[in-house]
Order: structure tokens, then C-alpha cells, then sequence
């Protein structure tokens, strides 16, 4: 049974607003995934399953970026057929999902990061730093020679 009280802002859609929070709470646990997948990538010796999972991670980017240009596409449309003064209040919100599903196809569609060759990786081990590698700062007094 529905609320007389509450309505979804987008047109008195309910798929919009179902959409829009479906669609962010698919995208945050599959980010969440993936975030573990990558804290045990160095533990990962196989090849061909770190290559199979560098593929995986870029076809869903670009799935993720597609579905939020639709979502994005749909809640504008919503938007823009909603009654102009019907919901006084609510109308930020929208405005703020819109925005982010905007947001989110230019964060998904762009190009992810790769390390910095500068940095050391995980695996392999480096120079550990001591304060005595600093230029003009003296160094831990240790035992006389």
C-alpha cells in the first residue's frame, strides 16, 4: 500500500526513484568488492586470474559509467516533466541526484590511475627511509667507532 505522504519528486515516478537508489547502492558494493579484490591483488600469483581481474574491473567501470548516463538521461527526463509546483519541498534532492549520476559518468568513464614508476611497489621491497637520509640534520648518535 502506498503512502499518501510520501512521493517520488521525479514526475510521481517511483521506478525513477527506485532507479536512482538502486543503481548507487549496486555501484557502492560492487566498489566495495573490488577494493578487497585489490588489497589481495599482491597476495594473487596466478597471472592470467590478475589479467582476468584487470578486465573485469574495466568492463564494469564502463558498464557503470553506461548505466549512469541512462540513470542520468531518465531522472533529467523525470525532472523535467514533473508538475513545476506540485512537491515544494524535495526539489534540492532531485536536483542533487541528478547531479550526481552526471557526477558519476565522468567518474567512471575516466581513465583509473596507474602507479606512479617513482613509487615503490607492494611486492617488491625498498629503500627503507631513516632520518639520517636527511641532508643537514644530524644524524642518531650511536656507538663511539
Amino acid at each position: 500500500m502506498e503512502s499518501p505522504q510520501l512521493h517520488c519528486i521525479l514526475n510521481s515516478n517511483n521506478v525513477a526513484c527506485s532507479f536512482a537508489v538502486g543503481a548507487g547502492f549496486l555501484a557502492f558494493l560492487s566498489c566495495l568488492a573490488f577494493l578487497v579484490l585489490d588489497t589481495q591483488e599482491t597476495h594473487i600469483a596466478d597471472t592470467r586470474f590478475k589479467i582476468a581481474f584487470q578486465l573485469l574491473d574495466l568492463i564494469l567501470a564502463a558498464l557503470w559509467a553506461v548505466v549512469w548516463f541512462v540513470g542520468f538521461s531518465f531522472l533529467a527526463n523525470q525532472w523535467q516533466h514533473s508538475p513545476p509546483k506540485e512537491f515544494l519541498l524535495g526539489s534540492s534532492s532531485a536536483q542533487a541526484a541528478i547531479a550526481f549520476t552526471f557526477f558519476s559518468i565522468l567518474v567512471w568513464a575516466s581513465p583509473q590511475p596507474s602507479p606512479s614508476p617513482d613509487l615503490p611497489s607492494p611486492s617488491q621491497p625498498s629503500h627503507h627511509f631513516l632520518p639520517t637520509d636527511i641532508p643537514g640534520l644530524p644524524g642518531i648518535p650511536g656507538p663511539p667507532k
